[in-house]
């Protein structure tokens, strides 16, 4: 059964069509994924499943009595209320069930109550109650706060005085927290750490219902989706399989569309040479044969052309290798105030190692980054740096570009030696076209300033590079790009990243900064959390659709538990009602002037032996399947 059913769905503005004829379908307790370039019209489709956008053209229906929640970008909690007081708020159904358990006992408790009917109401109310979360609430509500990052500190604290971040957060808390069916999210880690999004992947993995996702999060989506459906040029097209396997399966499908449309290409090209020659004959023979030609050409059914877009090219070059020591780290330290960021550390770096820095928001990675590249002193130790190295450093914020300086200038200051011709050729290569050079940084987007980062990274033939959150502002194609370049950088690599496909697929070192401490991890972020669960299956990767029969064997153990009891209730009847007719033939039997009619008195004791056979078969029917 499908939770949610789309049938030529179309959104217009004016003359303009976002998408038109989407058909799709999300099947009840998976998750599926939502892709496509920015301004496809991902958001606005997620939108009209929530009933918050009409649609030019179509139906979108969704299961009958599902409950939706729909998490936007943006979305964010507001109020002077506490955060405990507005995460509380989604329990508001669980306490009204509560208060009527506790006006059905004292309904009970009165003289003359009727405690069959009541007992009857008080079953119904108790199973409400538990199927709202019961006395567990509070548990939930503070285990989900604390995984996304809202920790206690922060619970009595108005939401008005939240950052922005850790309103979305928050808003995000109360999405999951409510009983939800169907959820609607549309970059739900945005503003989580690398913890928080973990957290986050592990809840929507064990979530019963049904998920609609659009993110940038590619490890989400990979851990997660059991399809991904893509919006290009207005058309939807569908893929099984989670975002590893749905890049496959398009790049498969583009070198196809590629080849098809090459190989007709090439026969159009051939059969216009053959006509052009029977024309050139100016016969009638082959004037009309020509002819015939022409009609098959216009008949034929063209292959339409792949699809084209701009993309990057990006390559990092060493000027010179570095020595075989990279740095060495000698019980470093860093404190500010009270608070110690990180204990005596000591590591070594080597040349061509690729270390990724790891760690809840506000542990000190960018401090520990600043302290190793030399821009900060640390408190105690000593940070040594080898022969020959040459760093290069990507800073989250982009300060450097948001001043008058225009892109091409930003870009040549990474390397003075080149020619004019040269950094034009490297800003195109970052989708810097013609006048796009002489735009000043102050009014580039995040994206395009961190692409004009990029591009200047590129051009200093640094041998060792800091890289500080380098796929922020990039969209799926151009993190592609940077991973791939970064695969074939010939140097060292140090990364702060929240990114865990990023994380996963370059790097086999990390240090994990938490607590105060930093540790240090052989192995790929997959294989660090086998490690930090200690537990090799739980520790898996973890797939929807790999979970989705299980989670089936949980709800039909789940519905048979609740047949059996009523089964159980319906015996406890009949064995209830067969003792009442016992009683009564007892009854009947105790007046001795019943005894002078010879045949009712056979009849009766007829009756009575068949209800005491009755009575022992249920009650062994009732202690067998109670066991």
């Amino acid at each position: 059964m499908n939770a949610i059913e789309i049938h030529g769905a179309g959104v217009s503005f004016g003359e303009k069509t976002l998408f038109a004829d989407v058909t799709f379908s999300v099947p009840r307790g998976q998750c599926v994924g939502l892709t496509g370039l920015n301004g496809a019209g991902k958001t606005t489709l997620m939108k009209a499943i929530a009933g918050l956008q009409e649609l030019s053209a179509g139906t979108i229906a969704v299961s009958k009595g599902s409950r939706v929640g729909y998490l936007a970008q943006q979305h964010r909690a507001e109020g002077a209320h506490t955060v405990y007081e507005e995460a509380k708020k989604s329990f508001d159904a669980l306490f009204r069930a509560e208060d009527d358990l506790r006006r059905l006992e004292e309904a009970m408790a009165r003289e003359n109550a009727d405690l069959t009917l009541l007992g009857e109401q008080y079953q119904k109310a108790q199973d409400r109650f538990d199927r709202l979360g019961g006395y567990g609430w509070e548990s939930r509500l503070q285990g989900v706060l604390k995984g996304l990052g809202l920790t206690e500190d922060k619970w009595e604290q108005p939401v008005s005085l939240l950052s922005g971040g850790e309103k979305t957060r928050l808003a995000l808390a109360r999405l999951l927290l409510d009983q939800n069916d169907i959820l609607l999210l549309d970059e739900p880690t945005n503003h989580l750490d690398i913890d928080a999004s973990q957290w986050l992947t592990d809840f929507l993995a064990r979530f019963d219902g049904t998920v609609l996702l659009i993110s940038h999060d590619r490890y989400l989506m990979d851990k997660l989706c059991a399809g991904v459906a893509q919006i290009e040029n207005g058309r939807l097209r569908f893929y099984k399989g989670n975002y590893t396997e749905y890049c496959r399966k398009w790049e498969e499908e583009c070198r196809a569309q590629e080849k098809r449309y090459n190989k007709q290409q090439d026969e159009i090209k051939r059969q216009r040479a053959i006509i052009a020659r029977y024309r050139s004959f100016n016969r009638e023979k082959s004037i009309r044969a020509a002819e015939s030609r022409e009609k098959a050409l216009a008949r034929m059914e063209l292959v339409d052309a792949p699809e084209t877009h701009d993309e990057l090219r990006l390559k990092f070059n060493c000027f010179r290798p570095s020595g075989g020591d990279v740095l060495t780290i000698r019980n470093i330290t860093k404190r500010y105030g009270e608070r110690t960021l990180f204990a005596p550390f000591s590591a070594s770096v080597k040349q061509g190692q690729r270390i990724a820095v790891l760690g809840a928001n506000g542990t000190g990675k960018t401090t520990l980054m600043d302290i190793l590249r030399g821009t900060l002193a640390p408190d105690g130790g000593t940070v040594t740096r080898g022969v020959n190295v040459d760093i290069g450093y990507y800073e989250q914020t982009h300060r450097d570009f948001m001043g008058r300086e225009n892109v091409m200038d930003m870009v040549w200051a990474g390397n003075r030696d080149l020619t004019q011709t040269e950094v034009r050729s490297r800003c195109a290569a970052m989708l810097f076209f013609g006048e796009d050079v002489f735009k000043e940084g102050r009014v580039l987007s995040g994206g395009e300033r961190a692409r004009c980062a990029l591009a200047r990274l590129s051009v200093s033939g640094a041998n060792t590079l800091f890289l500080d959150e380098p796929t922020n502002h990039l969209d799926m194609d151009s993190r592609e790009v940077l991973e791939d370049a970064l695969e074939r950088f010939e140097g060292t690599i140090l990364a702060v990243s929240h990114d865990r496909y990023f994380i996963n697929r370059l790097f086999d070192t990390l240090w994990i900064v938490r607590n105060g401490v930093v540790t240090e991890f052989k192995g790929s972020y997959d294989e660090f959390l086998q490690a930090e669960r200690g537990n090799a299956e739980e520790a898996a990767p973890v797939n929807k659709t790999q979970l989705a029969r299980a989670r089936a064997k949980e709800r039909d153990a789940r519905e048979q538990a609740k047949k059996k009891k009523q089964a159980l209730r319906e015996k406890e009847a009949q064995i209830e009602q067969a003792e009442r007719e016992k009683a009564v033939l007892e009854a009947y039997f105790a007046d001795p002037s019943h005894y002078t009619d010879g045949e009712t008195m056979q009849k009766k004791q007829e009756a009575y032996r068949a209800v005491c056979a009755k009575i022992e078969r249920l009650t062994e029917e009732w202690m067998e399947e109670s066991e």
